[in-house]
């Protein structure tokens, strides 16, 4: 068991490593070699604990999954015993949290341009927001927004859209003068589509 402790350990040092020189570094310079120096192993442990560079670019979109859920996951309204969390607390999540972490941002900004180029890369990311989406279209129904679901996609796409918008305007630092603007606008949409 305390072996199993130790390799976690060490793969979680070495994809905060390899986030690291993301970040500083961009997707397509960062090497193996270069996430070893970044950890301070040699390169061989590197790919003894996480593989080659393609397992360590799948690693961390699964990384990025568990934080996107773990969001979500955190959306439940307080003591709340239920499955689905509140549209408004999605909606809370997806424009406070899920996009507001700019490590997130960064490396979610390599891995659409990867994904341009990288059939395998783009499939991983479709799943990721389209978790989002359905967790969205789902909430919708249930709270009887929307006449039906193609519109109830077409309002979860332009919500993460908005969400995913004012994230990479941020990161320009092309920030809203009132950080709720956005989300306001969110809920607004939302009231729309429910009063029809």
């Amino acid at each position: 068991m305390a072996r199993a402790k130790i390799e976690d350990e060490r793969k979680e040092q070495i994809l905060a490593a390899f986030e690291a020189c993301v970040i500083r570094l961009g997707l397509a310079k960062t090497t193996l070699q270069k996430v070893a120096d970044e950890v301070g192993l040699p390169r061989s442990l590197v790919r003894y604990f996480v593989g080659n560079r393609d397992d360590m670019v799948d690693l961390l979109i699964e990384r990025m999954i568990e934080r996107a859920e773990q969001n979500l996951e955190n959306a439940r309204p307080d003591g709340s015993a239920v499955v689905v969390p509140t549209l408004e607390s999605l909606l809370d999540t997806l424009f406070t949290a899920t996009f507001s972490d700019p490590t997130s941002n960064s490396i979610v900004g390599e891995l659409w341009y990867l994904a341009e180029r990288d059939e395998t890369i783009r499939k991983r990311l479709t799943a990721m927001y389209g978790r989002i989406l359905k967790l969205l279209i789902t909430q919708m129904q249930a709270e009887e927004i929307g006449c039906n679901n193609e519109e109830r996609k077409s309002l979860a796409l332009a919500l993460i859209s908005l969400a995913y918008g004012q994230a990479s305007f941020a990161f320009l630092g092309l920030k809203a003068p009132r950080a709720n603007t956005l989300r306001l606008l969110a809920g607004t949409l939302i009231g729309d589509a429910g009063r029809r």
